[in-house]
């Protein structure tokens, strides 16, 4: 053999050493000498070859084997990417699943929030009427009917003598004369202050809501408008209050209000006739009772979206005669409960 096949001889063991995996190195050893390999093909075919020989026998083994270890490592990359891809589709079906379980637990977890959050306060204290747009009185078979505005009053004298100033957004019924009657009786939507003309034979009877208040002669305020607890509060003389279960007495300086179907009595606030001199006078009263109070007379629905505000004690005076925003505004710089105009109501938040 010449020495330019001897050196490609050595190229093509070097290149075997280099590219052959680990199981045709197993078979081969990287530095198997040229005796050695003589050898082994001489042992393969049953004497020791030459040179000539050995390198043909060499291109023999590397034509099937080398060819079949690419296909080998060839094969090895295809499973490898479809690994690859088998890797990336888990992947993927992994980062979906999580992202659709993670969807699941915030819907679960907003869901169970929403449950378990207690659902947000809210209370109609004074409910909007419907009222004219100016004072309106009307005479129909012997009854007369008279309506009031909001921020408005009026001043009804009945056949008898009787003077009933009525409230805002208010509206009384009575007979146009009391002279065939053995009882005096109107009937009052709203509220109303009495000054009743005193007759021992004839008591006077105003019906308000399910509360009726019964006197001889005497002089007390019936507030009953809509939502709001019937209340009779006595200024001068003796009334009798009473509903279909309960029957009292009262005495001046005292509030009665209709509770469920119990008539409860008790001290009469200071600023339950405030409206007779035109102002909100009211001292020490409840933010709930100072916003009923407020409703009533604008006729606006008044509704309480905290119920610890609801009995805030706050001492407020003003005018009547002033505009709802600029009472609004007010009770603003009061600091008590933050109070705003939403969709035409009162809210107190």
């Amino acid at each position: 053999m010449n020495k330019n096949q001897d050196q490609e001889l050595d190229y093509r063991m070097d290149s075997v050493s280099e590219n052959v995996s680990e199981n045709a190195s197993e078979k081969v050893s990287e530095n198997v000498s040229d005796a050695r390999l003589s050898q082994i093909f001489g042992e393969a075919l049953g004497d020791e070859p030459s040179k000539e020989e050995t390198l043909a026998a060499w291109e023999a083994f590397e034509q099937k084997h080398i060819s079949s270890e690419k296909e080998h490592l060839q094969k090895a990359e295809d499973e490898l990417s479809e690994k690859k891809i088998d890797k990336a589709r888990i992947l993927t079906w992994i980062t979906a699943s999580v992202a659709v379980a993670a969807s699941l637990f915030l819907f679960i977890f907003r869901s169970s929030q929403e449950i378990s959050q207690p659902t947000e306060f809210s209370m109609e204290l004074f409910s909007e009427v419907t009222s004219p747009k100016q004072v309106e009185q009307t005479l129909s078979d012997g009854y007369c009917v008279v309506s009031t505005p909001a921020a408005t009053t009026t001043l009804v004298t009945l056949s008898d003598g009787t003077r009933v100033m009525l409230n805002a957004n208010s509206m009384l019924e009575y007979p146009a004369s009391f002279d065939d009657a053995e009882v005096r009786e109107v009937r009052l939507k709203g509220e109303a202050h009495f000054e009743v003309t005193k007759n021992p034979h004839r008591p006077f009877v105003v019906k308000a809501g399910e509360m009726q208040t019964q006197v001889l002669g005497t002089i007390f305020d019936v507030k009953a408008y809509r939502k709001d607890a019937p209340k009779v509060t006595l200024m001068e003389g003796k009334v009798k209050v009473s509903n279909a279960d309960t029957e009292v007495e009262m005495r001046p300086g005292q509030t009665a209000t209709l509770q469920v179907d119990k008539i409860v009595v008790s001290k009469a606030s200071s600023s339950a006739s405030d409206w007779l001199e035109g102002d909100f006078d009211m001292d020490q009263v409840t933010l709930a009772e100072a916003m009923s109070d407020i409703g009533a007379w604008y006729n606006k629905t008044v509704v309480f979206q905290s119920q610890a505000n609801m009995d805030k004690l706050i001492h407020f005076r003003f005018s009547r005669r002033a505009s709802l925003q600029e009472i609004i505004t007010a009770l603003n710089e009061m600091g008590v409960a933050k109070v705003r105009m939403e969709k035409g109501k009162i809210m107190v938040l």
